[in-house]
């Protein structure tokens, strides 16, 4: 009777949440998500200028530490993982499996060192991409792969996958880490770089903390201009589209950034860009600050040019960086349809977008099945050859606009870690060119009330992406079994390092964390 009881009021504001989240996004997630921001960047300001130091570090390294001995000493059988709420991450994945875990606490959220003459940043794991901008942005610099949306880490980058739209320059995020420090299972903590511990160092990304808990880590900086100078070509077919595409991302002479926004199966905008400083009159006039709150979003500002043609403009470099974290790429749209009108630009724009750890809060298991039965959010890299028939086998199972491209090479490294060696090599070059094809949003069939069904139609894509030697991204919904995960993965670095560095009974193997939960 007392069960009954205390159920009915979570049951009702289980109901109260799902049919009023429009209004609680409004009225509550977003000015929650500024004052957040505004607190944790003064925090973040005050650590950087007075608290931050070595020593400290250390001292939370060490309660770190101290967990992971106590947990072995208990004689505990339950795996470990982050006591971090599962609602905290970018994730949109269900943390299920952290019920099952015995969890440690990591509080490691500041910038530790800039080292401009090495080039490097070293850096907690819950430092985020706008942190970073915001301190290394005025010295000049910027991250190697520096990841737009401002709110990811660089800790869930790192053990996962982080690119940009100059990774067909320099590889993914994983290609441009110096160094990790780890908290092993049984307490130990290591260092790991390509010439120590090697092994684990090229074992670690993707594979989600399932090998220790990241502590630090160093990543490689590159100086930086004031402005990004942006080019954009609008295609009219898909085979012009992917012949430019193409030749850009492997020419030598093409753009150090590079990607594409597919606004239908035959219309799309090219987008290429370098470093460049505004001194002219004629430059000044052609710059545009595109994140200023009062701006139509950036996809809106590019689908312009399919009316206006082959244009250019100067982005001040904060701006360009995080010119997705405005409008969650066009996610923002589904949620607050009238979010892109001038009005609401002017009048709420000021507010920032809904935090996405925020929204997770707030999101009930009605919205979140609704969330994995009528929308998408996929991200697929795959192999160049398979640009345009990725994009018809999108348009065919999803039919959801806009699409976005980035390319990333793949490197042919000794210890390539859960990425194979690419098939295809490009000539006089020890990599393999590939894309990331991302596919988020509403497919038209739910739209239009027409039967749809979110895990075959996965299965579908994943189906495909193995065929053609490619990887999905694992923050999303996955529903491959685990037989086919380990098809699409090569697991096998990472079962040797499972067992090296006492792995296998304290962390949860990657399959177990990632996997879809319906």
């Amino acid at each position: 009777m007392q069960t009954s009881q205390s159920a009915e009021p979570k049951s009702i504001l289980i109901k109260l949440l799902t049919k009023y989240h429009g209004q609680i996004i409004l009225f509550f997630v977003l000015p929650v998500s500024f004052l957040y921001d505004f607190i944790l960047g003064c925090r973040n300001w005050i650590f950087w200028n007075f608290v931050s130091n070595p020593k400290l570090h250390h001292t939370r390294v060490k309660k770190v530490q101290e967990q992971v001995i106590a947990w072995n000493q208990s004689g505990s059988t339950k795996p470990m993982c982050t006591a971090r709420p599962a609602w905290m991450t970018m994730s949109l994945r269900v943390a299920t499996f952290k019920k099952d875990c015995h969890r440690i606490k990591i509080n490691l959220r500041d910038i530790l060192e800039i080292d401009t003459q090495k080039k490097t940043i070293r850096v907690e794991p819950l430092v985020t991409m706008g942190q970073i901008t915001r301190y290394l942005l005025g010295m000049g610099y910027a991250l190697a792969v520096m990841v737009e949306m401002e709110d990811l880490t660089a800790g869930g980058l790192a053990m996962g996958v982080g690119m940009e739209t100059n990774s067909h320059r320099i590889g993914l995020i994983q290609e441009n880490i110096v160094a990790y420090e780890l908290v092993l299972g049984d307490g130990t903590l290591i260092h790991a770089t390509s010439t120590e511990n090697e092994d684990l160092f090229y074992a670690l990304p993707w594979s989600h903390g399932t090998l220790g808990f990241l502590v630090a880590i160093e990543l490689k900086i590159i100086p930086v201009k004031s402005h990004m100078h942006l080019t954009y070509t609008p295609c009219y077919s898909l085979d012009e589209m992917c012949q430019l595409a193409e030749s850009s991302a492997v020419s030598d002479d093409g753009p150090d950034f590079l990607e594409v926004i597919i606004f239908s199966k035959e219309k799309s905008v090219l987008i290429s860009g370098n470093f460049a400083d505004v001194k002219t009159p004629k430059e000044k006039t052609k710059v545009n600050q595109l994140n200023f709150w009062f701006k139509p979003w950036f996809y809106k500002q590019v689908e312009e040019f399919l009316k206006r043609g082959k244009d250019d403009e100067y982005i001040p470099l904060r701006h360009y960086y995080h010119r997705y974290t405005r409008s969650i790429f066009w996610e923002l749209e589904s949620l607050i349809p009238f979010g892109n009108h001038p009005v609401y630009r002017w009048l709420f724009g000021w507010l920032g977008p809904p935090k996405v750890s925020f929204l997770k809060l707030v999101g009930t298991p009605e919205l979140r099945r609704e969330t994995v039965e009528k929308h998408v959010v996929q991200d697929f890299i795959l192999p160049i050859s398979e640009l345009k028939r990725s994009v018809l086998l999108a348009d065919e199972l999803f039919t959801i606009y806009p699409l976005l491209v980035y390319f990333m090479r793949i490197s042919a490294t000794q210890y390539q870690g859960f990425l194979r060696k690419p098939e295809k090599m490009l000539l006089e070059h020890n990599y393999g060119m590939y894309f990331d094809l991302g596919i988020y949003g509403i497919p038209a069939a739910v739209k239009n009330n027409q039967p749809w069904d979110a895990k075959s139609t996965i299965r579908k894509a994943e189906q495909y992406v193995r065929e053609a030697k490619g990887y999905q991204c694992l923050y999303a919904d996955i529903f491959a079994t685990r037989e086919e995960f380990e098809q699409m993965f090569d697991h096998t670095l990472y079962k040797k390092m499972r067992i090296k560095y006492k792995a296998e009974n304290a962390f949860p193997y990657v399959y177990d964390k990632v996997r879809g939960q319906w």
